[in-house]
């Protein structure tokens, strides 16, 4: 383990100290937006690149050493901090770090990335001034979003209401409406067809090209899928469908078609014969299909009512000439329908599913990594058919989402093989979202060979280079896990809480959060008309201390002490009011 060691760099910011541990993607991203606030930023990372502490953290001061080790937290001054943010991607050392910066700080506020959800609702209870987020969880719903509503799509709840973000087009009336609330749609932002950003525009709400949002109530937020028209009988029987085993379920719904091809053949012969035994043996049209019938499936030898001794001798050969066709074909109906069987119990035994054939429509993953995870499960829960792809059988999540019943395919996204299992030619888009960017490029520029009108979503670690390749390479919608999550993180080491990232255009992206008004805050007093800043934020709502919301306060509401604003912020107009909120010594 490396000794502790502390770079020529310096504190350039005045605010409060806010240390981050871990300078991954998410920690550097963690960083520029504290300073952004004009927060005082120490940096522990395990080792330092020194490319990255020059041109990203020249102004940083950098401990490198192992942040779960009380020297580095002291020597990053962990006694006068008054946060500390853990953005590493293991579970475990982060919650060793937060507990020995809990021991040495008692008061200090403590930002911890962890994505164990139960483990996470438990941090407060343990740790006091204490949050759990999940990078992946905030994320998620940036590519869901981009994935099944496009340009600026995404769903989220907000102040105890459903929210959608999404882009008006021509002909859409969906905008012209007021919300669930009764309150109008509000204009987020303008994207030009040259695909630069107009940010809170005072604009119609119903204008064409709009970034737009509304309220909706919870049972309006599943995701439309056009569906025919079904009986009763027709419906229970899907119903009766969906409870039985996926793999199953799968091969009724789309059984073999050489099972379906040989039960044809024997369907017309059955027809053929019984029309030949009522025209020699003169037998009625049940008679002869009974006889066609028993000969075929070797249920019987003969038939009462024929005579085999004064029988023709074209029936007689004709009878042994169907029996012997007959149980070939039956035996091997009964052995695709045993292959069937077997190969369906041996799948759900290695834990393998398959695709369906008859899906359509649907959403593919790659990758099942913590935020293929959380794209697979927001999908599904918008009532949306998904199959996922992933490269190693034994990765992390392979088991539980086949656990749900989504089909799990085991390949390269690359190859077109693959891509051909999991039903590329009739999907309506896939996000390539494995830890790897080069395979999510390549993946993608394979399904748009294939299928050059499917929407892609695709995932990169570097906003900067997320940017470079929506451009160079036109893909319209790249998203950077880490530039969606870093507001909250930084937003909840200083005392706010960022809600929701909504990406707009090529890197723009609007923040929903909750900001606490301080009694000892610059804006007590204030109207709320002027918390409004062109092309910067939008106060939306104002939460009382007794937790009744007022959505579009009236502008010359005054803010009090201990009110709650609900606002939609670029990252710089949230840095600017959370430095009016802030309350210095």
């Amino acid at each position: 383990m490396p000794e502790p060691s502390d770079p020529p760099s310096g504190d350039a910011q005045t605010g409060d100290l806010v240390i981050v541990c871990g300078l991954g993607h998410l920690g550097l991203q963690t960083v520029e937006e504290l300073k952004l606030r004009d927060e005082t930023v120490r940096a522990i990372t395990a080792s330092a690149d020194q490319g990255l502490v020059t041109e990203r953290l020249h102004d940083v001061r950098v401990i490198v050493g192992d942040c779960r080790r009380e020297s580095v937290l002291r020597q990053a001054g962990i006694e006068t901090a008054v946060a500390i943010v853990l953005t590493g991607d293991d579970d475990l050392a982060n919650l060793q770090a937060a507990l020995a910066a809990h021991d040495l700080n008692p008061d200090i506020r403590i930002v911890i990335r962890m994505f164990d959800a139960e483990l996470g609702a438990r941090i407060h209870a343990l740790l006091g001034d204490a949050v759990a987020l999940s990078s992946s969880a905030l994320g998620a719903p940036g590519f869901v979003g981009a994935a099944l509503d496009g340009e600026g799509g995404s769903r989220f709840e907000l102040a105890g209401r459903q929210l959608v973000a999404r882009a008006t087009r021509l002909g859409s009336r969906g905008a012209q409406t007021p919300d669930a609330g009764g309150d109008p749609a509000v204009a987020l932002a303008r994207i030009r067809p040259d695909r630069s950003v107009e940010l809170f525009p005072e604009a119609d709400p119903t204008e064409p090209g709009l970034i737009v949002l509304q309220s909706q109530p919870p049972e309006m937020l599943q995701a439309h899928v056009p569906v025919p028209r079904r009986t009763a009988a027709v419906r229970a029987a899907r119903r009766r469908l969906a409870d039985l085993p996926g793999d199953l379920r799968g091969r009724l719904s789309s059984p073999d078609r050489r099972l379906i091809n040989l039960l044809v053949i024997l369907t017309v012969l059955a027809v053929i014969s019984a029309t030949f035994f009522q025209l020699v043996a003169d037998l009625s049209p049940l008679d002869a299909m009974s006889f066609a019938i028993s000969l075929l499936t070797g249920a019987g030898s003969g038939f009462a009512n024929v005579d085999q001794r004064a029988a023709p001798g074209a029936l007689k050969v004709y009878g042994i000439f169907l029996s012997l066709l007959g149980a070939s074909i039956v035996a091997v109906v009964y052995a695709l329908i045993t292959d069937a069987i077997i190969r369906s119990r041996l799948l759900q035994t290695l834990g393998r599913r398959t695709v369906p054939a008859s899906i359509h429509d649907h959403v593919i993953v790659c990758g099942l990594g913590t935020i293929g995870y959380r794209i697979v499960l927001g999908i599904a829960a918008r009532g949306v058919p998904v199959v996922a792809v992933e490269l190693n059988e034994n990765a992390r999540f392979t088991a539980a989402v086949r656990a749900r019943g989504i089909p799990v395919v085991i390949g390269d996204a690359r190859q077109p093989e693959t891509l051909a299992a999991v039903g590329i030619g009739t999907a309506r888009a896939m996000v390539a979202a494995t830890n790897d960017d080069l395979v999510n490029i390549a993946a993608a520029l394979h399904a748009r060979d294939v299928r050059p009108d499917l929407r892609v979503v695709v995932r990169l670690y570097d906003p900067d280079f997320a940017v470079r390749v929506q451009r160079g390479l036109g893909m319209r919608f790249t998203r950077s896990v880490s530039h969606l999550a870093a507001p909250a993180f930084a937003a909840a080491a200083t005392g706010s809480q960022v809600v929701a990232s909504v990406p707009v255009g090529d890197r723009r992206v609007i923040l929903f959060a909750r900001v606490q008004v301080p009694a000892t805050a610059d804006l007590v007093g204030r109207q709320a008309g002027t918390i409004d800043r062109s092309g910067e934020r939008r106060l939306l709502a104002i939460v009382d201390g007794d937790g009744k919301t007022r959505w579009h306060p009236r502008p010359d509401e005054p803010l009090v002490p201990g009110c709650e604003m609900v606002v939609a912020a670029t990252r710089q107009g949230l840095a600017d009011l959370l430095q009016e909120t802030h309350t210095r010594p």
